[in-house]
């Protein structure tokens, strides 16, 4: 699967998990960014306890990490004209403008996952700040 199918599968992914099993709707708006916050704190919870779901998030938090993080980035992309866009690097796929200016939501979904809130990592916090890297107010 090349990277645009890999972006797309994740976004469509997000879209269903959020509806189906949430009954929420992902729309690309800030407000649906803190809808994915809430999933993510969740899927810490069930982390941290990985008896209460045989292990599944354990497994699987990469995955769910670009399902999230990827849905995310999207987001950035669709509320900012900034140059950026998604590009495959070493370290994945993140967003880019250039090799000095790069953001990586799916890495933050998954130490959000793996770490939780009470360690710094949540998403909505990061979605906050590179939306400010990408207005230019940050370096």
């Amino acid at each position: 699967m090349g990277m645009r199918e890999t972006i797309e599968y994740c976004i469509d992914s997000a879209i269903k998990i959020g509806s189906q099993t949430y009954d929420k709707s992902l729309d690309f708006s800030e407000e649906s960014v803190k809808i994915v916050d809430g999933i993510l704190d969740g899927y810490h919870e069930r982390y941290l306890h990985p008896e209460e779901d045989e292990g599944l998030i354990r497994e699987h938090a990469n995955t769910y990490a670009h399902i999230f993080g990827i849905y995310v980035g999207e987001v950035l992309l669709r509320r900012m004209d900034s140059g950026c866009g998604w590009a495959e690097t070493e370290y994945g796929i993140v967003l880019a403008k250039d090799d000095r200016n790069v953001i990586n939501p799916i890495a933050k979904a998954y130490k959000h996952i793996v770490h939780g809130k009470e360690n710094g990592d949540d998403v909505n916090s990061f979605f906050q700040i590179a939306m400010m890297i990408m207005e230019g107010k940050l370096k």
